[in-house]
């Protein structure tokens, strides 16, 4: 380019084109990914969710049952570890 003064709009305008064809690939590139990820992320929210919560469901709701049946709670004596600790009963109303 010989021409004064077109050095800079023929720059800009090649670097427009760079540009926007590695936004289009990359938008290409991310729906993509997007249509690959979709059908594993539909499979763990209408399986792996409901299947996880029909197993720790019940273990949680055995966790209360047994919280109601034993103490607790312990009392460690200063200079003792948990091993020697003294059961503390519930209070009876």
């Amino acid at each position: 380019m010989n021409d004064p003064g077109l050095d800079e709009p023929a720059q800009e305008a090649a670097q427009d084109v760079e540009r926007n064809v590695y936004e289009e690939d990359q938008k290409q590139a991310e729906e993509e990914e997007q249509s690959f990820l979709d059908p594993g992320r539909w499979w763990f929210a209408s399986t792996a969710c409901p299947l996880i919560a029909g197993t720790f469901g019940p273990m949680a709701n055995s966790f209360s049952i047994c919280s109601l049946v034993e103490n607790w709670r312990v009392y460690i004596p200063p200079g003792k570890d948990e091993g020697h600790g003294e059961a503390v009963n519930d209070p009876k109303c």
